[in-house]
């Protein structure tokens, strides 16, 4: 998916234009980008935690694969 696909999206979703909708796309992208520039995370409900770090690895074991 590229950016006009989802300012295409996001427009017929919020019955907004689309440069409105690529205003606030292009202004939720900086936005995430400013964080990781001060290496903290950006919190979107919905879309989750843009992070510029690896997230920790699980503690849950990973399954055994069957030997052939």
């Amino acid at each position: 998916m590229n950016k006009t696909d989802i300012t295409r999206r996001l427009a017929k979703s919020s019955h907004s234009s689309r440069a409105e909708a690529e205003d606030y796309l292009d202004q939720a992208v900086l936005s995430i980008l400013k964080g990781w520039k001060h290496g903290l995370p950006t919190v979107w409900p919905g879309l989750g935690v843009f992070s510029r770090d690896h997230p920790k690895e699980s503690k849950r074991k990973a399954a055994k694969s069957e030997a052939l």
